[in-house]
């Protein structure tokens, strides 16, 4: 998953615009972030519990041929535990260079109504159908043939139901 993953990410965000990419885009920064923040979690977790078992260890941890294993094992874990919370902010940090603006664009656009529902095509406000995909994106009123943006519930001339 982790192989050429700058090069994806670099793919995706230069051509943001593209509905297709977006939505990879999406997939692989969520994807991205989940594992993450799981991995940071829990890393800086351990690191933290190392810590706290290392301070609370007291004297009573010194035996006579120095340091006992209350001291040494969280000595010894607290480095991969820190190695693993690293590694989840890196994998975060490259969820988050994922370009966020050319899907947020292009849900501006959507919830405006510029853009087709189905392949993301920039519509003229007359068009009744998608130039590039044919997707009907205004719908007639049964009642009184008010043609309604795709996105409404119901006419707004008369109040009738769409489906």
């Amino acid at each position: 998953m982790f192989k050429n993953l700058e090069e994806t990410i670099k793919t995706l965000n230069a051509d943001a615009n593209n509905v297709a990419n977006s939505i990879k885009a999406k997939n692989l920064r969520k994807k991205l972030l989940s594992i993450g923040l799981t991995l940071t979690i829990c890393g800086f977790l351990g690191v933290f519990i190392c810590f706290v078992i290392i301070l609370t260890a007291g004297f009573n941890s010194f035996g006579p041929n120095g340091f006992s294993a209350i001291i040494i094992i969280p000595f010894i874990l607290f480095i991969p535990c820190g190695v693993v919370g690293g590694i989840g902010l890196v994998i975060t940090s490259l969820g988050f260079k994922i370009v966020v603006t050319g899907y947020t664009t292009n849900l501006i656009n959507e919830t405006i109504g510029n853009n087709c529902p189905n392949c993301g095509e920039t519509l003229n406000l007359e068009n009744i159908f998608c130039p590039k995909c044919g997707t009907k994106i205004k719908k007639e009123c049964p009642s009184c043939q008010q043609i309604n943006d795709y996105k409404s519930k119901f006419c707004s001339k008369c109040g009738t139901k769409l489906d």
